[in-house]
């Protein structure tokens, strides 16, 4: 396996930065633990664990983490929470996964918070990407979805984004690590793990060399999406100076994101005036278009050409105020 943990630390962390790691202690995250504890970077290693009682083995992952703690003195923060509770009680219209993602990620916030550190180094790695290309796919999503996860994304650093399940399993297990494995990932009821054991394993009876496939093409809708994404971003700055500077439009800018005359967006492409709306949900949805359907998109064009103004639109935290002849988000 051609993987250097201390090349990829050196590329993002300054020598004495703390280095916080997202711990379930499965053989991916655990993998990541001691090869860190092999660099110079050991001193600084963090790891967390969030144990969202669902589990009964999960309070003994806990005691498992804080005992090789003892043998390595590396940092360990861990939380807890009941997430079915939460769930039941706040969230009644979302899944637990949803909810235990949202409170996880709570907690790594609250941890990079702590030790003053703007980046969080996560597990996922190439089964991962695939799976979650197809998991979005069959729910339908924008190109984000689609490629879903990079190497660095926002805060995120994924160093086994290009490494292979079975390539991490056969290296712990011929060095003897230990690691724990999470008995629920069998369960073919949840749907992420029907397309792991299930499907995603059949494309192999096609082509052995699926994932570097799907791999390359996750790339080239990176490179696409990046192309519309700077057409996007130049269309709404161009918008920005224009309106800004006609002074027609008493706005305080400093509440909000931007604006866009309604002609010049009738003038763009159907591609693009839906990658327009993409973007503002993406930026109003704390970098998320999970929940934008076509639907959504085509409700958002239709209220841009309405012919009353002075009027709001909704959707999850996006929210577009049409004032005359403009629109303001």
């Amino acid at each position: 396996m051609n993987f250097e943990i201390n090349k990829f630390l050196e590329k993002y962390y300054k020598k004495d930065e703390p280095i916080i790691l997202a711990c379930s202690t499965g053989p991916d995250s655990m993998f990541l633990l001691y090869e860190i504890l092999k660099t110079p970077y050991a001193k600084n290693l963090v790891a967390c664990y969030f144990n969202h009682k669902l589990r009964d083995e999960a309070d003994l992952e806990e005691v498992f983490l804080e005992e090789l703690w003892k043998k390595h003195w590396f940092k360990v923060e861990i939380a807890d929470a009941k997430i079915k509770e939460i769930r039941d009680t706040f969230y009644p219209s979302l899944g637990l996964e949803e909810v235990a993602r949202e409170k996880r990620y709570a907690f790594l916030n609250a941890i990079l918070n702590i030790y003053n550190s703007d980046k969080v180094i996560t597990w996922h790695h190439l089964d991962d990407k695939i799976e979650t290309f197809f998991f979005n796919l069959a729910r339908w999503t924008k190109l984000t979805g689609l490629i879903n996860m990079t190497e660095k994304s926002w805060n995120i650093l994924r160093p086994l984004i290009n490494i292979e399940k079975n390539d991490i399993l056969k290296y712990l297990e011929e060095n003897n690590l230990e690691y724990k494995l999470d008995s629920t990932n069998l369960d073919t009821n949840i749907t992420r793990n029907k397309l792991r054991h299930d499907i995603i394993p059949q494309f192999s009876n096609i082509n052995s060399n699926y994932k570097k496939n799907i791999s390359n093409l996750i790339s080239y809708l990176e490179e696409i999406k990046n192309h519309i994404d700077l057409e996007v971003i130049e269309f709404l700055k161009e918008q920005w100076i224009l309106i800004f500077n006609s002074q027609k439009y008493k706005i305080n800018t400093l509440e909000i994101n931007g604006y866009f005359y309604i002609e010049d967006f009738n003038n763009q492409t159907s591609l693009l005036q839906k990658e327009i709306i993409r973007h503002i949900f993406y930026i109003s949805n704390w970098n998320s278009t999970i929940w934008l359907s076509e639907a959504n998109i085509a409700e958002v064009i239709r209220f841009i050409n309405w012919k009353n103004n002075k009027t709001i639109k909704e959707i999850q935290k996006m929210k577009l105020e049409k004032n005359n002849k403009i629109i303001i988000f």
